[in-house]
């Protein structure tokens, strides 16, 4: 067998986001202030490194024609540390909006999936998300219906809070698809079978759900799916719905045999890296400008009227996430592995390098071989130890990049 070293230590800078604005007046405050407080639970106080990556490579689903269900259940994002301790039901974990891929356990991020190039994929994706009154982690977001929005419930401007089901749809990032299976803003349907004025589907199906058609013409490269309902794709993303859609073709095929000889396998590793804020019931917490949802101040304070009563301009959680657990570690062989990287923060950017854990010193360099548009021509190296200034890889919110690190 041979030694493995553990891979698992990310760096992290700052960045900015978006900034929504209403022209309703601060008497929405009133209405939508949280009725139970959550206590935020301190990122600095989680265990880190303590338990394992989750990994796709074996798992992933390869099939001209899948169902992808959207549903709520919980996943011990945490370390069990943490759960154990918890009443019931929360000491089973956090509760999420998930993919289930194919046939594959619910997750978030949802299992990958795999296309070939020139063979086109049909999915079908169906809302399962619970009503209001029977959803656990919809109490704690907050659901503005004073915005330009999906509006199921034809409430446009209303300071009262949504109690309707909650819309979906399903946008390929990166993809180049027809418009028509893009999945626009306007494109949402619900679990009770309401659409948006863009809905449209692939073939016939029940009216929660709908069909697209991916023809998968374009190079190999590292796409995501994830929701973009109209006013709600910040809650929808940050609630877990979120995975990869790793596009091949003749030259990056995923198999041992490949012409460009990537690693493969085991050495082909998924990171999709987010920042997210817990409570002290180990429940996601999306806070709000508001005293009652954002007591301590952190991420935002108190409330901005000139840019929105409750609304914070940018959210940037205290907790990184990788492939839905936090901090988590990877056991690595000394051997090249090939990382798809992708930034599925809300407004995060992301600084990556490696370094020495022990004396902090810089760590190998690594190579990025491919972006957002697929693999580069020339691999370009980055975290160069030697180098002064060595180039790092800087990450946006939803990009992508494609990297060996070679850890002989």
């Amino acid at each position: 067998m041979p030694t493995r070293r553990t891979f698992a230590k990310l760096g992290i800078l700052a960045g900015v986001g978006i900034v929504g604005a209403s022209t309703e007046a601060a008497i929405i405050l009133r209405f939508f202030a949280t009725p139970d407080t959550q206590t935020p639970l301190a990122g600095n106080t989680i265990p880190q490194f303590v338990e394992p990556l989750q990994v796709f490579a074996g798992a992933r689903v390869q099939s001209a024609s899948t169902t992808v269900q959207i549903q709520e259940f919980q996943q011990k994002m945490l370390p069990q540390s943490i759960y154990e301790k918890l009443s019931s039901p929360y000491n089973n974990g956090t509760y999420l909006w998930g993919y289930q891929v194919g046939n594959n356990p619910l997750f978030s991020p949802g299992y990958t999936l795999e296309a070939l190039q020139g063979l086109p994929t049909t999915i079908t994706y169906v809302n399962n998300l619970p009503h209001p009154s029977a959803s656990k982690l919809l109490p704690q977001l907050t659901v503005d219906q004073t915005i330009h929005w999906a509006d199921p419930l034809n409430k446009m401007g209303s300071t009262q809070p949504y109690q309707g089901t909650i819309p979906t749809v399903v946008h390929l990032h990166g993809a180049e698809v027809a418009s028509s299976f893009d999945g626009s803003p306007e494109q949402w349907f619900t679990a009770d079978g309401l659409h948006g004025k863009g809905y449209v589907t692939f073939k016939s199906t029940p009216a929660n759900s709908a069909v697209y058609h991916y023809t998968n013409e374009q190079p190999a490269t590292t796409l995501w799916f994830h929701d973009h309902s109209l006013g709600m794709t910040r809650i929808n993303v940050f609630s877990g719905l979120a995975a990869f859609y790793l596009l091949r073709d003749k030259y990056d095929t995923g198999q041992p045999d490949n012409a460009l000889k990537l690693p493969f396998g085991p050495q082909e590793v998924e990171l999709i890296i987010q920042d997210r804020q817990f409570d002290t019931n180990g429940q996601l917490l999306f806070p709000n400008g508001t005293p009652e949802k954002n007591p301590t101040g952190l991420n935002g304070g108190p409330p901005n009227p000139k840019i929105h009563p409750y609304w914070i301009p940018e959210f940037f959680g205290d907790t990184i996430l990788v492939n839905g657990k936090s901090w988590p570690y990877l056991e690595v062989e000394p051997r090249r592995y090939r990382f798809r990287l992708l930034n599925g923060s809300n407004a995060r950017f992301y600084n990556m390098h490696l370094q020495d854990d022990a004396n902090k010193a810089a760590g190998p360099a690594f190579w990025l071989i491919g972006t957002d548009g697929g693999l580069l021509d020339i691999p370009v190296q980055l975290n160069d130890p030697h180098a002064k200034s060595p180039r790092r890889l800087l990450l946006a919110p939803a990009e992508r990049a494609d990297v060996i690190i070679d850890f002989t």
